[in-house]
């Protein structure tokens, strides 16, 4: 009797569990674009280490498992990586939208509307991309867009270029705070980690009108993605390597949903040494970084929510010695020398003078409330920034800086958004405010004064969906009031206490429509005006990162611009993407920094003398993307952009103004097998013409000649025990060119870099 009743519980049990393994998923993989669905994609789950593969009509089928909890991650050739967590009790059905030309069209609405209310005009790069993009800094990362150059000073600093404009017309903010020591001047590397976020986005138009009224060109956000409701600790450890400079970073994201609270921390490091030029080392040019954030994101009420997030950024940059000239004589022949002054024979990682040491402290806090369909957010956050500048010196100021700035900034934020059906509205009051403080005991006198900025804004957006017609509306008014302690060019001559007080206004109108199934029309036109930043009116003295003596003008006036960009984008498909972008400015009073006819002899060296200008402008260029897939495997993509800053006095192309070019790429990808993973080769080529129709008395040296450059790349995943590898192999400049870049401020002196090999290890957790 007791061994029946033995059988018939196994028995039962047996049936029990058969039964709990019955349960399927089943699913469809999309592009949310066109709604095709994507064939050859791999959906993976990690406890199973089992792979399943879609079908011509992007659909999969999961079959015979258990209950319990499971980790799904979804891939596509050319697509951002999709993960799920999923606690399965039933049969289950998903789908999952995989943007398949996420590199080329807008993937995110940084404002949190939805999907019928995105901006005509953003493009995102998410956290996937952002990896194989290590160890650039954010001005390269962001000529992934179509119509960005990038300034540079030297290799290590670098600023992006949108549409011809540069500096403070492109505002930059870190989880929605502006980067306040950009005020320092244009020629300042950004103070943060680019990985250290999720989000990277390029925004204009109407919602770029919510961020702040002197950005003519455009906003740069940095942003947090959504942190997985997963108990489980997840993230990813990334090492790379570049052969020019040896340079080793290291980067690492952990995050975790708690019961309490959601958190993601990530550190990264970064160490490099002199880089080269295929014929010489470039002295003096390494690079220290350190960098870390912690965010926290936490639910009050199911309608309620609060954040916290904390950055520091700290890094040590060395100045390519040869643009540090002892006099007259040197410096004349160091313009346009082949080989530059203070050159080494070898490679070394020693930091020496010229250099700088640049701190970053971040702190922002954040509540959000949902009430039906509106919303309402709060934001403080605090800034500390530190800049130190060491040159040359001798004897007792040896290791003293000749610059040391401190800036404290704050900043306070109410904004409210509604949506309601085909309407959606926002609107928001900002408090900015900004104290520079120069630290005594340089024995050189400040290159920006000391001085007190406070900037009360208010904005409102307006946008309404009429059958496949978008309309979107913005308008901005800013009040800017400074009070800048400006000392004398004598000794004896007190300092003199200067105010000044701005009112700013900013509209912009847009339209977008879909003229047939695949064929989109986008119109933006906007008036703004943008007051002069505290460099461009006061600064004095030697800007070292650019090596040249600057001098701001007092007498500057408001800009004022008048903007137009039509986009056309006609979609093939999944097989085909062709975008184009003309546009029109037309600036008064636009602020320049003009190099003037003379060299000048300090205690510190000679250097060239450049002073902020004024003069009336037109801008106008295009933007071209086509990328055409070929059998699901070949894809060709090209990009072309070109933009003239013409002076209306003169009739000149003005100094500065990025030259003509192109890239084009050929890559293929296929699906792989067990070991290698979506394994993806690419070519890329980019040619950049010579920046024509600047005269030659209007700079120190001729525009470079036109240069090619030659790329290629390997992308592939591996599977490691139950843990994934992504390998990236770059080679830029393959064949080793010589060439100088027109955006460079350090062209005067030195040619740019050689061949570049790059590898970058991820693995995720």
């Amino acid at each position: 009797m007791r061994s029946i009743i033995f059988w018939l519980l196994c028995c039962l049990t047996l049936g029990l569990t058969a039964q709990e393994c019955q349960i399927s998923i089943k699913g469809k993989i999309i592009d949310p674009h066109d709604e095709i669905g994507l064939q050859y994609g791999l959906v993976y789950i990690e406890e199973t280490r089992q792979s399943y593969k879609t079908d011509e009509s992007g659909q999969f089928t999961i079959a015979s498992l258990c209950a319990g909890s499971y980790h799904l991650r979804i891939s596509h050739p050319g697509c951002v990586a999709s993960k799920m967590f999923l606690k399965l009790d039933r049969d289950t059905f998903l789908t999952v939208h995989l943007e398949h030309h996420a590199h080329l069209l807008q993937t995110v609405d940084i404002s949190g509307v939805k999907a019928q209310f995105e901006s005509a005009t953003s493009n995102t790069i998410r956290m996937h991309d952002l990896t194989q993009l290590s160890a650039k800094p954010l001005g390269s990362i962001l000529e992934e867009f179509s119509g960005v150059n990038t300034i540079k000073n030297g290799t290590n600093i670098a600023k992006p270029v949108i549409h011809g404009l540069s500096g403070n017309r492109i505002g930059i903010y870190n989880q929605g705070i502006q980067l306040a020591s950009q005020q320092w001047g244009a020629d300042h590397a950004p103070e943060l980690d680019p990985f250290s976020s999720q989000l990277i986005s390029l925004v204009k138009g109407t919602d770029a009108v919510a961020y702040g009224g002197n950005h003519l060109g455009g906003v740069v956000l940095l942003d947090q993605d959504k942190i997985a409701k997963d108990p489980h600790l997840h993230g990813f450890h990334s090492l790379s390597y570049q052969s020019n400079g040896h340079q080793l970073g290291f980067h690492s994201t952990l995050e975790r949903s708690e019961k309490k609270f959601d958190w993601r921390a990530s550190i990264g490091l970064k160490a490099g040494g002199d880089l080269k030029t295929p014929e010489y080392y470039l002295s003096n040019t390494g690079v220290r970084e350190m960098a870390g954030s912690f965010y926290v994101f936490k639910e009050l009420k199911p309608t309620s929510i609060v954040k916290n997030y904390f950055s520091f950024f700290h890094t040590q940059l060395g100045i390519l010695r040869g643009s540090h000239i002892g006099n007259l004589t040197d410096l004349t022949a160091a313009i346009g020398r082949d080989t530059p002054f203070f050159t080494k024979p070898d490679f070394t990682y020693n930091i020496e003078s010229p250099s700088q040491l640049v701190s970053h402290f971040l702190n922002k806090f954040s509540w959000q409330k949902q009430q039906g369909s509106l919303y309402k957010e709060f934001n403080l956050a605090a800034q500390l920034n530190s800049r130190e500048e060491y040159d040359v010196r001798r004897k007792k100021y040896q290791d003293a800086p000749s610059l040391h700035l401190l800036l404290q900034s704050y900043f306070a934020e109410y904004k409210i958004k509604k949506e309601s059906g085909n309407r959606h509205w926002q609107t928001g009051i900002q408090q900015k405010f900004n104290h520079n403080y120069n630290v005594p005991g340089t024995g050189v006198s400040p290159l920006i004064p000391n001085y007190s900025w406070w900037n009360s804004g208010a904005f409102f957006l307006y946008k309404i969906k009429k059958e496949n017609v978008l309309y979107e509306a913005g308008a901005r008014y800013d009040f800017i009031h400074y009070i800048a302690n400006i000392p004398q060019r004598s000794v004896s001559q007190p300092a003199v206490i200067k105010s000044k007080t701005y009112h700013n206004l900013n509209s912009v109108l847009g339209i977008s429509t879909q003229i047939i199934k695949n064929w989109e029309i986008k119109l933006q036109s906007g008036f703004s005006t943008r007051t002069p930043e505290i460099n461009e009116l006061f600064s004095f003295g030697l800007h070292q990162s650019v090596a040249g003596i600057e001098e701001g003008n007092p007498g500057l006036h408001t800009e004022r611009s008048f903007k137009t960009i039509l986009t056309q984008s006609i979609h093939g498909g999944e097989s085909w993407v062709f975008e184009i972008s003309p546009y029109y400015q037309w600036v008064q009073n636009y602020i320049y920094l003009q190099p003037q006819a003379e060299y000048r002899l300090t205690i510190r060296g000679a250097f060239p003398v450049f002073k902020y200008e004024q003069t009336d402008v037109r801008i106008y260029g295009f933007d071209l993307t086509n990328r055409v897939e070929i059998f699901h495997h070949w894809s060709i993509l090209n990009r072309f952009s070109m933009v003239e800053i013409l002076r209306q006095d003169l009739r000149q192309i003005l100094v500065g103004t990025p030259a003509p070019q192109i890239l084009n790429s050929l890559s293929y990808h296929w699906e792989g097998n067990k070991i290698l993973i979506h394994p993806k080769i690419q070519l890329t080529a980019r040619y950049v013409w010579q920046r024509k129709g600047i005269v030659s008395e209007a700079d120190f040296l001729d525009p470079p000649k036109a240069y090619f450059l030659l790329g290629a790349e390997f992308n592939s995943e591996f599977r490691i025990f139950n843990h994934r590898l992504n390998c990236i192999l770059r080679a830029e400049n393959l064949l080793n060119h010589t060439y100088r870049d027109y955006l460079n401020r350090l062209r005067y002196y030195a040619n740019d870099v050689g061949r570049n090999v790059s590898v970058v290890l991820r693995m995720e957790i």
